[in-house]
């Protein structure tokens, strides 16, 4: 990696890049833990899923041991990013509205340790090459999911913000649309539809029908978009349903 190109990389990227991590398999972040000053526990939480108590350059970090292990490692980011770009403050007790690659976390701080998080467990330099040539798929996020020990839903989002193709990564849950993310390359004039339309699949999914994971589909551009013109796009789509019952869907575009 030449001068310039290490100027790029975020604060978590550099973190690993000094510890020489080449290989997702060796982001240990109780390691990283422990070589910043903290001590991890793991033991159940009630109202909020990880908390930081720190005293100059000693702290501990508490992880709610109910939740899966993914979970649990985005938690353990999270509160490192509140450690390495917090010093000076003494605590933190961050709840499920704080953390996660999705989150509107609206407290001070808690989106720019979220950003921390997803960088630390999938970081560009390693994760751009693994994801080079491979389909916008949920198939193809549970594999590099696999692979950064990252939850499916992360790894969606970081495919289609690093994607070069017009892609989405869209949350439904009952009440229609909760959140999205779209790709540098999406055309701006392109809008999603609030509510599922219900000749999709991924309807199936948030009302109870369909299994956990979809087939991949090629469907109508107007299925998923409002515009008017969205019926001259095709849309690849794959929908999974999370353990929260909310269902995430891959969309990638094609005329």
């Amino acid at each position: 990696m030449t001068p310039f190109e290490l100027s790029q990389l975020s604060p978590a990227e550099a973190l690993l890049w000094n510890y020489g991590i080449s290989d997702p398999a060796d982001i240990d972040l109780d390691a990283i833990a422990f070589d910043m000053g903290a001590t991890v526990h793991r033991r159940p939480l009630c109202g909020c899923e990880a908390r930081l108590v720190a005293d100059g350059d000693k702290a501990v970090i508490t992880i709610n041991s109910k939740s899966i292990i993914t979970r649990q490692r985005f938690s353990l980011a999270h509160e490192l990013g509140h450690l390495k770009l917090d010093r000076g403050r003494s605590g933190f007790l961050c709840t499920s509205k704080d953390i996660g690659p999705h989150s509107d976390a609206s407290r001070d701080g808690e989106a720019i340790a979220n950003s921390f998080a997803s960088q630390l467990l999938l970081p560009s330099y390693l994760f751009i090459p693994a994801a080079c040539g491979k389909p916008l798929t949920i198939d193809s996020a549970q594999k590099l999911g696999a692979t950064f020990n990252a939850s499916i839903t992360a790894t969606c989002i970081k495919m289609v913000r690093t994607s070069t193709a017009p892609a989405w990564v869209v949350c439904h849950v009952r009440r229609g649309l909760a959140w999205f993310f779209k790709s540098p390359k999406a055309p701006e004039n392109l809008f999603l539809n609030r509510e599922l339309h219900y000749d999709t699949e991924a309807f199936d999914l948030v009302y109870g029908e369909g299994e956990g994971k979809t087939r991949i589909k090629t469907e109508g551009g107007q299925l998923w978009f409002s515009d008017r013109e969205a019926s001259r796009y095709q849309v690849k789509s794959q929908s999974f349903r999370v353990q929260d019952g909310t269902v995430v869907s891959l969309l990638s575009l094609s005329k």
